[in-house]
């Protein structure tokens, strides 16, 4: 009689210790991962538009894909690195294509961040890859390609739509350079970019925000 209650002791405490860790397994797997402190790093795939001057023909407007990555080094600052690809099937009616090929990096500044909302400045620098042509008489045009330094300064706003993806929008100011009435001239930009942002690490979410 006596093993026999022993050994359903036995019996119902290992069960029991089943059941809580069952338990435990399961409360822990249901509850979303916190984000961890540390550096928070993003990857982020896009759509921009480039609005190009040409003094001696008017503007030129190239659309194409914009890849980034980012990494928060604490609440305020960051590093970004870009690149963009954005080209014109017909220049100023040359028949003739054009694309501005960049690659750039450089600091970011957090303005705001609030609950699933931050506001940033941004100032890269790097290389660019000018691509075209410019029309200089009748009938006559003049093509080629150059490289040169680039450099560009924006801001933008991310937002948080679930998980850890977000949508951010930037407006930026990227000075690139071309050959422009035979003779190589800074080349003034408007570009607009709208993201998808994939967030692989997140920081741990400071108190009150």
């Amino acid at each position: 009689m006596r093993n026999t209650t022993r050994n359903a002791a036995l019996v119902s405490c290992f069960v029991l210790a089943l059941a809580v860790s069952a338990l435990c397994q399961n409360r822990l797997q249901s509850e979303p991962v916190s984000p961890v402190a540390g550096p928070a790093y993003d990857l982020s795939v896009g759509y921009s538009n480039l609005t190009m001057a040409v003094p001696s023909a008017g503007h030129l407007n190239l659309n194409g894909p914009d890849f980034s990555g980012s990494v928060a080094l604490n609440s305020r600052w960051g590093v970004t690195v870009d690149s963009s690809y954005l080209r014109a099937s017909d220049v100023f009616d040359t028949h003739h294509q054009s694309y501005v090929l960049t690659a750039q990096s450089g600091p970011v500044f957090y303005l705001m961040d609030h609950r699933n909302t931050r506001l940033f400045l941004h100032g890269l620098a790097g290389m660019g890859l000018v691509d075209g042509a410019v029309p200089s008489t009748d009938n006559k045009f003049f093509h080629g390609w150059l490289v040169r330094p680039a450099y560009t300064v924006g801001a933008g706003l991310e937002h948080s739509l679930t998980g850890g993806l977000g949508v951010r929008v930037s407006g930026d100011y990227l000075r690139t350079s071309f050959y422009d009435a035979g003779a190589e001239q800074a080349q003034n930009n408007l570009r607009l970019t709208v993201s998808l942002v994939f967030r692989v690490r997140q920081h741990r979410p400071r108190p009150g925000f």
